[in-house]
């Protein structure tokens, strides 16, 4: 009964070591999707500042556009007072040309705003084109090795899944059965050690002369609170 008994802690051992190769197998794949996602909200807000710079560019050249305009309309107008003998004409055009003037200056003022924030937007633009090459080459160079990490695992699940395949075929039918029952029902866990009276899993104290025959490892003993398969600690394959 000793065998069978440092089999079942043995199953439970390789059943929690399975769980946990599963679960990190689980979750690598799920690191490459954060790294990509990470990439592409990068290129999403790269594209955006593209856009912003697109049209500020756009802007410039509209109000560079209409600063030559005013020039030009304010030489045609000075070229005009000359042939102009009215009073009246005369002063009405000067207003021209000043308003022109005016609106000459205004619109250099939004040309040189916007010319600073090209800049700015270039300037923004090439930080975020060289953050998102680093993210790119980090991608990369973390797919690889991630993908390594999970050949790596697969090929220690394919390992442990068949020792515990091996174990299982050692345990009598009658136990394995059992051990799958409380196992699906325990949250996978169906065998737990005692230490000072206590079992490990519930964390309840067996009754003492339980913990008596527990000790001595000659027959299977169930916790009279959880009822998971129990075993005295030094009575453990592990030791």
């Amino acid at each position: 009964m000793k065998d069978q008994i440092n089999l079942l802690v043995r199953l439970q051992e390789k059943d929690e070591a399975l769980d946990l190769l599963r679960k990190q197998l689980a979750a690598m794949p799920q690191q490459i999707k954060e790294l990509e996602r990470k990439v592409a909200d990068m290129k999403a807000k790269l594209e955006a500042e593209q856009e912003r710079l697109q049209k500020a560019r756009m802007a410039q050249r509209e109000y560079e556009a209409e600063v030559e305009d005013n020039i030009a309309h304010v030489k045609k107008s000075k070229v005009r007072l000359l042939s102009i003998k009215s009073n009246k004409e005369y002063q009405a055009l000067l207003k021209e040309i000043e308003d022109t003037e005016r609106s000459k200056a205004e619109n250099e003022d939004r040309m040189l705003a916007y010319m600073e924030e090209v800049e700015r937007l270039n300037q923004n633009l090439k930080e975020k084109e060289k953050d998102l090459s680093t993210v790119r080459q980090n991608l990369d160079s973390k797919r690889k090795k991630i993908e390594s990490e999970i050949t790596e695992v697969q090929e220690e699940l394919s390992r442990a899944e068949k020792e515990r395949e091996k174990i299982a075929k050692a345990l009598r039918p009658e136990l394995l059965g059992r051990y799958e029952q409380i196992k699906a029902r325990s949250g996978g866990i169906a065998v737990a050690c005692v230490e000072n009276a206590t079992c490990s899993a519930c964390h309840l104290n067996i009754p003492p002369q339980m913990y008596n025959e527990l000790q001595k490892g000659d027959s299977l003993k169930f916790c009279p609170h959880c009822e998971r398969f129990i075993y005295w600690k030094a009575n453990s394959a592990s030791k």
